[in-house]
């Protein structure tokens, strides 16, 4: 028996390892520095004048596709990038194994001492809410320019001043394009054929292409969260915290900024986790923000950390960091509960987060 045990040992090992070749090293490119994005995709689209209002149907994100895509993403991001570079930095965090590359768009001083961080579609099925956090962004671009509104009777223009926001829309592309075409989504050949060896439903992907959980591979709990022994659509948690490049880059975007708020968009749910073994004034900085969330947003508190999986995002930056971080789980707020989320629920979802970003300053500033 002892040999036996010895002998599947070894064979899970060595499963990992061949997973794992080809996607440790095919990542890390971008982790050094945070570099200045050179975003080519084909855009027809006519220059605007940089103060004008973003012209909506120029956006593949305004017009509610079924499936909000890394190409419609680039595209996007483009004409933001080629029109607004006076009021944004595209910076490139990182590439990704599958040959794709997460983006911090940066509206702000990028060396201002507020500063705050926004990311969407971490976990691969849950796509719709890159379509928040670009909103969010257009949003946040129009309020500059003097286009928004107010809140708390103070205008979003100047809730924003003094404010710096990271906007990271897509922070799991491979993923996403795994979730929404399946195999077809993969680039790498040695990839897909590791993908498909996991098999199942694709549409339920959660992991990188790796088949790393990227909300597990946190340096919160990780030593304790047991999950998938192996790489796996979910809850596998790498072989160690910040393993994967797409960790790695939110990591050293907190670390190297003065980020003192940050908020993380996950479905399908509706409500806002805010507390992970926080204590004295860090405690108190996350239940006021917290609370001015779920104000804005109508979603209830939930301060049940066991209830979840261990070694996220938000419990990093709380408990390593002291960093009021909050979870915002949408989607259900029709009582739907399956992922992906249909984009017919999108304008419900949006009517609830338009205000998040104005919230946040104001809860930084008051």
């Amino acid at each position: 028996m002892k040999y036996i045990k010895i002998i599947l040992t070894s064979f899970l090992m060595a499963a990992i390892f061949l997973f794992s070749f080809g996607c440790s090293s095919e990542g890390a490119e971008g982790n050094e520095k945070n570099q200045q994005a050179n975003i080519t995709t084909e855009n027809n689209s006519s220059p605007v004048n940089a103060t004008n209002k973003i012209p909506r149907l120029e956006l593949i994100v305004y017009s509610s596709p079924a499936k909000y895509s890394y190409d419609d993403f680039l595209h996007d991001l483009k004409f933001i990038e080629d029109n607004y570079s006076s009021q944004v930095q595209v910076l490139k965090l990182c590439d990704t194994p599958d040959g794709r590359a997460v983006y911090d768009i940066v509206l702000g001083d990028i060396n201002g001492d507020k500063q705050v961080l926004i990311f969407g579609a971490m976990h691969a099925r849950e796509y719709i809410t890159t379509q928040i956090v670009m909103r969010q962004l257009c949003e946040s671009i129009d309020a500059v320019n003097g286009y928004g509104g107010t809140y708390r009777g103070i205008s979003d223009a100047e809730l924003l001043q003094g404010i710096t926001i990271h906007f990271v829309p897509l922070n799991n592309p491979d993923g996403v394009s795994i979730s929404q075409f399946g195999l077809n989504g993969i680039n790498n050949d040695s990839i897909r054929s590791q993908v498909a060896s996991i098999g199942g439903d694709y549409e339920q992907w959660k992991a990188n292409a790796c088949g790393v959980d990227l909300n597990r591979n946190f340096d919160a709990g990780w030593q304790e969260f047991g999950g998938s022994p192996y790489p796996a659509a979910d809850r596998y948690k790498g072989t160690s915290p910040g393993s994967e490049p797409e960790a790695a880059a939110l990591i050293k975007l907190t670390q190297d900024y003065h980020i003192k708020r940050a908020i993380s968009y996950h479905t399908v749910g509706a409500l806002i986790y805010w507390y992970y073994k926080q204590s004295g004034a860090v405690l108190d900085e996350s239940r006021k923000f917290a609370n001015e969330i779920s104000s804005v947003t109508g979603y209830p508190l939930d301060s049940d950390y066991t209830a979840v999986d261990a070694a996220g995002y938000k419990d990093w930056a709380v408990y390593k960091l002291g960093i009021p971080s909050i979870t915002i789980e949408t989607g259900a707020e029709s009582g739907y509960y399956d992922n992906p989320v249909p984009q017919r629920f999108f304008n419900g979802i949006w009517e609830r987060n338009k205000d998040v970003v104005y919230a946040t300053a104001y809860d930084l500033k008051f």
